[in-house]
């Protein structure tokens, strides 16, 4: 499966900026004292790959003072997912990730999902890495497992409470995120392929029940209503009624061709005229009616091409509005206060240019921008679009409506034309010969039945498509529910396996790891059970965390699984282990790995909380006096 590293962290702000040194295969360890902005450090890095970070929201209670203080900011990580390399930038107070290739490629994802954002960063993210989006059913309710879900296993953070394996999850449905369901797939997703497709199989049953029980609804309420019509579709059938209709088609050609022989009188009659002038008079009205139609319809698909072209023109400035965004080294190539010469910066006396001359300063202004100024004209864009897209609908509404009132005048129009020709043709049957009007009436009630025959046939027609319909979803159902049970009892084989392998590994990094513990595995829950389930003292939470963990990382070292080969652990010392232990788990970070397969670590950690070994894997140290964020003014 595909491994996520992370190369080097940016932070950029109106106020303050940080860069990380570059970030390296296997360990990397960055190093401070309490406040220098370890934390800060791992927080940069789960905001930038789309995880909800509370400090960084405006509206929680306690806040990241120095980055929610600061204005035009963003964070931008480089990463590579194999051999792939890509730019992520996200501006914080912003629900947009950025994505950037080397060939200069640039796409824009949500962070969340909506109905106006169905595809998302957490797809994009999730199909480089090739695991799947599993689409979960719980109850009535369904949501798919995202690549924050999966991060919880990924993220070992001081925030969540040490006996809690998983990572905090921070959504509004955080009772079902954080159901024993939700966990378990997790797990299984990360820990074999196979699972992906199953969970997506389930996901697919789910949904082929729906369609199935509403092809079911349709059908029954479909012979409901025709019972409420008077039609018993169980005594009826296609044959029948088709036979029927021959039969009545053929009298009634027989009454027709006797009621000509019967025709002897041309019949001139003033009422008859009156109706012929009435008919001919609507269908002048009709045809002028028609011609307003043409024309509006023209007007209307004028119209829409013109909103079309303007769409795709505002389309290509958002795509280009993106590339500079993306660029932001090109929007802060000039500002108000740099010499345009040397590209120094320069003291500028307000209300005055650089040359000293009295200026406007809103308009000395409004030839630069920053970064938020563009993220806004960005959205004014976007709305514009939205905005055009609604007058576009309205126009193909528009046109669907007057191709609907034209079909409609075209069938008027030739209905009458057609009955002005029976008239014309058959005139003289309106003539007093008694014969002649009852073979008229019988022709009438001939053609009543044969309507209503034509009727039955299209009840028919349209309760056969919902029977199929129905027989369709409900074989389909079966076929998948056959192929989940099927594949049921072949993962059955496979959780056992990498549960014992899981085990294995999990139990010699716990007993090596603690001295009074002898046993370590997970249960059916894959919840960790030390030593059958005996009370340890708290400090043991961190290293049964800690190494369940690892026991992930290690697994997709040694074997193919979807774990991503990357794993980002925050300030362990916090969290009440001793400093023997901790140099234990820290230990094993490398001595149970392997060098020749591509893998990350990166550990936020005191100053020389680590085995001395570990020296050569620090590759930032941070102090009170030299912290994470740097000061521009400072610098």
């Amino acid at each position: 499966m595909a491994s996520l590293m992370i190369r080097r962290v940016r932070y950029v702000g109106e106020n303050y900026v940080y860069t990380s040194p570059e970030l390296k295969p296997g360990l990397n360890i960055i190093e401070g004292k309490n406040g220098s902005g370890k934390t800060t450090f791992s927080d940069l890095i789960s905001f930038g790959l789309g995880i909800y970070v509370r400090q960084y929201d405006r509206k929680e209670r306690e806040i990241h003072k120095e980055i929610c203080g600061d204005k035009d900011n963003y964070v931008l990580l480089e990463i590579s997912i194999d051999d792939s390399k890509y730019e992520l930038k996200r501006h914080l107070n912003n629900n947009t990730i950025f994505v950037s290739d080397t060939i200069g490629n640039v796409e824009s994802y949500a962070v969340y999902r909506s109905e106006s954002n169905p595809v998302i960063f957490s797809d994009w993210l999730l199909s480089k890495l090739k695991i799947e989006v599993v689409e979960i059913y719980q109850g009535s309710r369904k949501f798919k497992i995202n690549f924050p879900d999966l991060y919880r296993l990924i993220h070992y953070d001081q925030d969540s409470i040490p006996r809690k394996i998983y990572k905090e999850h921070r959504t509004d449905n955080s009772f079902i995120a954080d159901s024993l369901q939700i966990r378990k797939v997790i797990f299984e997703l990360l820990i074999g392929h196979q699972f992906s497709e199953y969970h997506a199989l389930v996901g697919d049953l789910n949904k082929l029940e729906r369609e199935r029980d509403t092809a079911k609804s349709l059908f029954n309420n479909y012979i409901k209503m025709a019972g409420d019509m008077g039609y018993d579709l169980s005594k009826i059938t296609m044959d029948t009624v088709n036979i029927d209709l021959s039969s009545s088609n053929l009298e009634l050609d027989k009454l027709q061709i006797y009621r000509e022989d019967r025709k002897k009188l041309k019949y001139n009659s003033t009422q008859l005229d009156r109706q012929l002038i009435q008919l001919r008079t609507e269908i002048v009205h009709i045809e002028r009616d028609y011609s307003v139609c043409q024309r509006t319809r023209r007007n209307v698909i004028v119209e829409h091409k013109s909103l079309l072209d303007l769409k795709e023109d505002i389309i290509r400035e958002v795509t280009h509005l993106k590339k500079i965004i993306s660029a932001h080294e090109e929007l802060n190539l000039f500002s108000p206060n740099t010499c345009p010469c040397c590209l120094k910066r320069v003291e500028r006396k307000e209300n005055h240019c650089i040359c000293g001359s009295t200026i406007d300063e809103s308009q000395y202004e409004k030839f630069f921008y920053s970064s938020e100024e563009y993220l806004d004209i960005l959205k004014s864009k976007q709305k514009s679009v939205d905005t055009i897209d609604i007058g576009i609908n309205s126009c193909e509404e528009e046109m669907n409506e007057i191709g609907r009132k034209s079909l409609k005048l075209e069938l008027a129009r030739d209905n009458i034309r057609a009955h002005l020709k029976e008239i014309e043709k058959d005139i003289s049957i309106y003539s007093n010969d008694n014969e002649v009007n009852r073979l008229n009436d019988e022709i009438l009630l001939q053609k009543s039945k044969i309507q209503k025959l034509d009727q039955q046939r299209i009840i028919l027609i349209k309760y056969t498509s919902l029977e199929e319909q129905f027989t369709e979803k409900k074989e389909d159902y079966n076929d998948l529910f056959r192929r989940i049970t099927k594949l049921e009892s072949s993962l059955k084989t496979i959780i056992e396996k990498q549960l014992k392998l899981f085990n294995v590994i999990y139990n010699n990094l716990m007993t090596e790891t603690a001295d009074d513990i002898n046993k370590a595995v997970i249960d059916e829950n894959y919840m960790p059970i030390i030593n059958d389930g005996e009370y340890k003292q708290a400090s043991t939470n961190v290293p049964k965390r800690f190494m369940y963990y690892l026991t992930l990382l290690k697994m997709s070292i040694d074997s193919d699984i979807p774990y991503p080969r990357f794993l980002l652990i925050d300030t362990p010392e916090n969290l009440g282990i001793d400093n023997e232990n901790l140099d234990r788990c820290l230990q094993k970070i490398v001595s149970e790995t392997r060098i020749d397969v591509q893998f990350q670590v990166i550990l936020t950690t005191g100053i020389n909380k680590y085995p001395q070994e570990f020296k050569g894997y620090v590759r930032e140290t941070l102090t009170e006096e030299d912290r994470l964020l740097k000061n521009k003014k400072m610098e």
